[in-house]
């Protein structure tokens, strides 16, 4: 029964003190001017290299493989972003080239 007064009674008087403080300003709007178009370096559709051969046999040490899965991932992931950026740019974007 004191519990549950004496929390009755923080409570109330923490209620009180959120009462009186200001309330936050509203977020306000920024606007930042961009150029309309990026250079044409930046809007290159990359060129995605070939793997590795399909008929040709090798073995490779567990950490090389790895490695090598890595980067191709690493790689794939990079041109994956540029693409969906040029995409965002231009909705043809890369798939009209080719």
């Amino acid at each position: 029964m004191i519990r549950s007064l004496a929390a009755g009674l923080l409570l109330s008087i923490a209620l009180q003190a959120c009462a009186h403080r200001a309330a936050d300003p509203a977020p306000t709007a920024v606007a930042v001017e961009i150029r309309d178009t990026p250079p044409a370096e930046l809007l290159a559709c990359p060129q995605r290299p070939a793997g590795f051969p399909e008929d040709a046999v090798a073995t490779m040490p567990k950490a090389v493989r790895e490695a090598a899965i890595r980067l191709a991932q690493g790689y794939a992931e990079a041109v994956d972003q540029l693409e969906r950026l040029i995409a965002w740019h231009d909705k043809d974007g890369c798939d009209a080239q080719g």
